[in-house]
């Protein structure tokens, strides 16, 4: 089953029922025909939620205040990521009406998530968006707190580019400095994803950021080492050092190599990694220790992923050595294709060794 697959006939009754509660003279079969049209089975998962706001909208009062009573009775009947086309109804059509839709956004995020809906009032009203977001991030309200920071990401994936922000994000750090003590692992989460996003245009502030607040709580050091994933990953020494590894830790190794066991696999199946690194330094080596994948594209472009092996401490002259397994299996988020992969074994965000791998069509 495939992600989008949540938008399905039966959800689409349930919510067409829903609103005919609320909505005498809605009319279902009209709304799910306007939904199933022939092209349905292609559409994606947003392009889903699209064609049901379009859907709803046929028949929706053109009073953006009634439209908003309907959306506020039937909110709470649905939940999660399936009900985000209630909050993106707000954001197609409820533009011209400001603060009706900032009340809505507020109780709806609260079943599902505004993060998309919130971003087209971000650019239409930069300034009073984003005050409304620096009032919310103080709430009392889970979920409104991290709609403070999730809505406010540059770069959210499915959601629109927040580019005043990839420009300058003060905005969003005003509300990051509020939210970086936050006890609740969905906002935390959010503000990690947050300076992540930052850290692509901004490294810098980011990294001053994550001084300020680094080694005052265990929960803000979370927050911090997600948050610095990406400059971790590019080998920032600042970085490398704030989080405790030694930038240099690649240069004290010795006997170090990286193997593939098997020289081909076919899609499906299953390879292994052999490693070994030794110290040769006098003094013990804090390793952060992964592997990185680079994956052959349809069109012939880079493209990788990092996965962690271990962090530990490496005394002299002693060595650190396994074996992990490769699922090369398609998943619904990674489609991967025949040819010759290469896999770079990494210390402290830096490659020591590499080898190769084929490979080849699935097996049926």
């Amino acid at each position: 089953m495939q992600l989008k697959d949540m938008y399905s006939t039966e959800f689409l009754e349930t919510l067409a029922g829903s609103v005919k509660d609320s909505l005498p003279e809605f009319k279902e079969k009209q709304f799910l025909a306007a939904c199933l049209t022939d092209d349905w089975e292609s559409l994606k998962l947003m392009e889903r939620s699209d064609r049901i706001v379009y859907s709803l909208h046929e028949q929706f009062p053109v009073d953006f205040d009634q439209t908003a009573d309907i959306l506020r009775q039937i909110g709470p009947s649905f939940t999660g990521l399936v009900a985000v086309c209630l909050p993106n109804y707000v954001a197609k059509y409820g533009l011209d009406n400001w603060q009706t839709s900032m009340d809505l956004l507020r109780l709806l995020t609260q079943y599902s998530s505004a993060e998309f809906a919130i971003r087209p009032f971000l650019v239409k009203y930069p300034l009073e968006t984003s005050q409304q977001m620096l009032r919310w991030s103080k709430s009392n309200n889970t979920d409104v707190r991290r709609l403070a920071s999730e809505g406010m990401r540059p770069r959210l994936p499915w959601g629109m580019r927040l580019k005043q922000y990839m420009v300058d994000p003060a905005p969003v750090v005003e509300i990051l400095h509020n939210l970086i003590f936050d006890k609740t692992e969905y906002v935390q989460k959010s503000v990690a994803n947050n300076l992540n996003d930052i850290s692509k245009d901004h490294p810098q502030l980011v990294i001053d950021f994550a001084k300020k607040y680094w080694g005052q709580q265990t929960s803000t050091d979370w927050v911090l080492t997600r948050g610095l994933r990406t400059l971790f990953k590019q080998g920032d020494p600042v970085v490398l050092k704030l989080l405790g590894y030694d930038p240099q830790a690649a240069d004290e190794l010795k006997k170090i190599q990286l193997k593939s066991v098997e020289s081909e696999v076919s899609i499906g199946e299953s390879s292994t990694l052999h490693y070994n690194i030794t110290s040769k330094s006098n003094y013990n080596l804090s390793i952060y220790l992964g592997y990185r994948v680079h994956y052959v594209r349809q069109n012939k472009t880079d493209s990788y992923k990092d996965f962690f092996l271990k962090k530990t401490e490496l005394r002299s002259n002693h060595s650190l050595t396994g074996d992990v397994k490769i699922k090369w299996r398609q998943l619904s988020t990674r489609k991967i294709y025949p040819g010759l992969h290469r896999i770079d074994l990494l210390v402290n965000a830096k490659m020591v060794d590499s080898c190769k791998i084929q490979l080849n069509n699935e097996e049926y």
